[in-house]
């Protein structure tokens, strides 16, 4: 019996941590602010840099009951690919991966079904901070779709404003992920970004952006059909020469029920689920 609960725990773990690499918008970059505090963002990632990330997440869920914690952290380096028409093509490498699942008071044993240490992903990102292409330096163990490989980088970008936007202004973009013929999409909603102030920290000038967000969740999960609501909360900060994430955290709680058939009677049956997902990243060197 504890099998099989481990089993099902994973797949929605597994399903959570998709979903939340899906919906999660993380920074891009900007160009240097004028005295009169108006500044355009932009991401131009510098030449011959390597930038070292410690990044991790925590998620707690529960679901028929249970709670269940996962924790997960990565080393990351990312570098710049070349420069093209369409913008920056980057190369995120994963070093040292760590994990661990809590199942109540229990340690369970289990890895991440996706490897992600020794990986290496080539994001092409356009000066907007949109994600426009997506490959894999190589094969990745336990990756088995090719939109997955845009889940797991997008928490290092944001869709950037279109215009120069002084502190305090704000603007949005629409999320829709897995659109379906004839059905809502596997996520929708519209976050909102505002550019709080612009500072130092060190040598470097900074800009510090916040990000809320309202989202509509129609998924299907190993464990059935996730509908819910979900807010999400974003704090980054951004070097303004050069355009890369210095820190980055963000919140995404998760409320509503799974929906699946019963196997005996062949009705369906609603599952209250829950669930809120820590993330951030840390600029090291």
């Amino acid at each position: 019996m504890l099998g099989v609960m481990r089993r099902g725990v994973s797949s929605l773990v597994l399903v959570f941590g998709s979903l939340f690499l899906a919906v999660c918008v993380t920074p891009g970059s900007a160009l240097r602010a004028e005295e009169k505090k108006e500044t355009r963002l932009s991401f131009v990632f510098p030449d011959s840099l390597v930038l070292h990330y410690r990044a991790s997440s925590q998620m707690d869920q529960n679901y028929r009951g249970t709670d269940v914690r996962m924790n997960q952290s990565w080393e990351v380096d990312m570098s710049l690919v070349k420069k093209m028409e369409a913008g920056s093509k980057v190369q995120l490498k994963f070093g040292k991966t760590t994990s661990s699942l809590m199942q109540g008071t229990q340690l369970v044993d289990w890895q991440p079904p996706i490897k992600l240490q020794g990986a290496s992903i080539s994001p092409t990102v356009t000066p907007k901070g949109e994600i426009v292409s997506v490959e894999p330096g190589g094969s990745i163990a336990g990756m088995h779709k090719a939109e997955q490989l845009k889940e797991i980088v997008q928490p290092w970008f944001i869709t950037l404003p279109d215009t120069t936007v002084a502190v305090g202004g704000t603007w949005k973009k629409d999320i829709v992920q897995g659109e379906k013929a004839g059905a809502e999409p596997d996520v929708k909603g519209t976050i909102v970004y505002t550019l709080k102030k612009i500072e130092k920290r060190g040598n470097l000038e900074v800009a510090v952006i916040e990000g809320k967000a309202k989202l509509k969740i129609n998924r299907e999960t190993p464990a059935g059909t996730l509908v819910a609501d979900a807010d999400e909360s974003v704090k980054a900060t951004l070097a303004v020469a050069g355009g890369y994430v210095v820190d980055f955290k963000e919140t995404l709680d998760v409320r509503g029920n799974t929906i699946a058939k019963d196997p005996l009677t062949d009705k369906e049956k609603k599952s209250v689920t829950a669930m809120t997902n820590y993330w951030e990243c840390k600029l090291v060197q």
